[in-house]
C-alpha cells in the first residue's frame, strides 16, 4: 500500500476479516429487547462462542435533525459472538430476535458468515424511521409533532418529531452492502396515524431499498428481502377488540398475506397463535 501523502510505501495487514451476508434489524421494543430477556438466556449466551462466524454490532439510541454520515454513538462495536458479546445487559445488546434470527440462517446455510446489526428503539413509531419522502407519499409532514400525550418516556432524546431516527440510525448505514433487513414494530402506531400504517409500512420499505441501493452504487440489491414479524397479541380483559387487528391487516399492506405484487420480496414471521401467557 502506498500513502497519498509522502509516498511512502508500507505494509498494512487485516486479521479475521470475513466476508458474508449483513442484516440490518431494527424496530421497536420487541426487537431491542436483549438476549438476557428471553426464556432461555442462560443455555443462548452460553452457546454463543460456537458461533465465531457470526458478528454483531449495536447501535446507540440517538436522533438527529438531518441525515448523518456516522452513527453519533454505538452500544457495541463488531463482535465475534460470544457469551460477552451476546449476553449483555437488558434492552441493551445483543438483540434477541437479531441474534436467533441470525444464528438460524447461519446454520441453515451452512455456516455462512453473517453480519447483524442492531439499530432499534423501543416505544417508537414508524414515522420516526421513514426518510421525508416517504412520509410526504402517505401524506404526512415531516415535521408533524407527535401529540405530547403519545410521547414516552425517553421522547426528550429521541425527539417527538419524525423521521430523526432514520437520520441518526439508519441512514449512517447506508454505505454498508446489505443483504437484507428483519424488522419489528407495529404496537406504538395503534395510537398514532394507525389508519395509514399500510402506506407507511410500504413505503418505508420502498425508500430504505432505494436509498441504499443508490448509496452503495447498486451492490445492494434494490429489491432486497424484508422480513418482519406480525403484531402478536395481547392479554385483554375488555369487550373491545382494539386496534391490533387492524395493524395486522395493514402490515400485509391491506392483502392479508405476503409476499404480494404491493410490495415484492416481503416476508413474514406469524405470531398470532405464540402468546406466552399459558392460557393461550
Amino acid at each position: 500500500m502506498q500513502s497519498l501523502v509522502n509516498n511512502t510505501v508500507y505494509t498494512m495487514t487485516l486479521h479475521d476479516v470475513l466476508f458474508g451476508d449483513v442484516w440490518i434489524c431494527s424496530g421497536q421494543s420487541n426487537m431491542q429487547m436483549a438476549v438476557i430477556d428471553i426464556f432461555n438466556a442462560t443455555e443462548e449466551i452460553n452457546n454463543a462462542g460456537k458461533y465465531p462466524k457470526i458478528r454483531i454490532f449495536t447501535a446507540a439510541l440517538r436522533a438527529s435533525d438531518t441525515p448523518i454520515e456516522e452513527l453519533i454513538d454505538i452500544v457495541e462495536n463488531w463482535s465475534v459472538a460470544s457469551p460477552q458479546s451476546v449476553g449483555g445487559p437488558s434492552f441493551h445488546y445483543m438483540s434477541a430476535v437479531c441474534w436467533l434470527y441470525g444464528r438460524m440462517i447461519h446454520e441453515a446455510l451452512g455456516g455462512r458468515p453473517i453480519g447483524l446489526i442492531a439499530t432499534s428503539w423501543g416505544g417508537t413509531f414508524i414515522e420516526y424511521w421513514m426518510p421525508p419522502s416517504a412520509l410526504h407519499d402517505c401524506g404526512i409532514s415531516p415535521n408533524a409533532v407527535v401529540p405530547l400525550q403519545l410521547q414516552d418516556q425517553h421522547a426528550e432524546a429521541m425527539s417527538p418529531n419524525n423521521t430523526k431516527l432514520f437520520n441518526s440510525m439508519i441512514y449512517p448505514f447506508m454505505r454498508i452492502v446489505i443483504y437484507g433487513v428483519i424488522w419489528y414494530q407495529g404496537e406504538s402506531n395503534i395510537l398514532y396515524n394507525p389508519d395509514k400504517y399500510a402506506c407507511t409500512f410500504a413505503k418505508l420499505i420502498q425508500y430504505w431499498r432505494q436509498i441504499w441501493n443508490e448509496r452503495t452504487n447498486g451492490l445492494t440489491d434494490l429489491q432486497f428481502p424484508f422480513g418482519f414479524v406480525q403484531i402478536s397479541t395481547w392479554s385483554n380483559t375488555s369487550t373491545t377488540v382494539g386496534l391490533f387487528p387492524v395493524i395486522r391487516w395493514h402490515q400485509t399492506f391491506d392483502m392479508g398475506y405476503v409476499p404480494n405484487n404491493v410490495v415484492p420480496k416481503v416476508f413474514m414471521a406469524v405470531s398470532l397463535d405464540l402468546r406466552d401467557d399459558p392460557n393461550g
